[in-house]
């Protein structure tokens, strides 16, 4: 399977690298590449609004640890979803509902991780709007180590897991040997 740097991955760079879809390389570049940008976009928004919003925090009630486990299902949610979407072994044409499917699961996470952590779920965005805002406090971790892991962890999922499924059943349906999944 072939991934172009277009397809709008949202941060889960290490996640298509787990999951066999991103040389570590290219990986790495758009990792760093999406940390610049955020910064860049960042202070462009300092200097048009005077402040820096997205700025990702903890409510009082959560603590760091919480707040990377928080962080970590957000992003893991994200992550299944995007390689779930871009998986051209389950036999669906790409189309409008990929994107819409994606934006779907990042209203999820927010709605739930707002009040809560601020809902960083990318380490590029959060890491580049704290900077910018000076504002990278002892609980910072959870915004760096919850969406890697979950990158991690949910590319090798959904590699080891789920991809075996829709491959199998895939090429059963090639070879006419089985019914369309539905």
């Amino acid at each position: 399977a072939v991934v172009s740097t277009q397809s709008g991955h949202y941060g889960r760079a290490f996640g298509l690298f787990f999951a066999r879809k991103l040389s570590l390389y290219r990986a790495a570049i758009l990792s760093v590449a999406q940390i610049i940008g955020g910064i860049i976009g960042a202070v462009v928004l300092k200097i048009v609004f005077g402040s820096t919003p997205g700025v990702v925090a903890t409510a009082m009630s959560v603590s760091g640890f919480k707040a990377l486990i928080l962080e970590f299902l957000g992003a893991l949610f994200l992550v299944l979803t995007v390689l779930a979407t871009i998986n051209d072994k389950r036999g669906h044409a790409a189309g409008y509902l990929q994107p819409l499917s994606i934006g779907i699961a990042i209203f999820v996470a927010h709605m739930f991780l707002i009040p809560l952590t601020g809902c960083g779920i990318n380490p590029a965005r959060a890491l580049a709007t704290n900077i910018v805002a000076g504002q990278i406090k002892g609980d910072f971790y959870a915004y760096i180590l919850g969406p890697i892991l979950a990158s991690a962890i949910g590319g090798l999922v959904y590699e080891f897991v789920f991809n075996p499924h829709y491959a199998s059943a895939y090429e059963g349906i090639e070879n006419g040997e089985g019914e369309e999944m539905k």
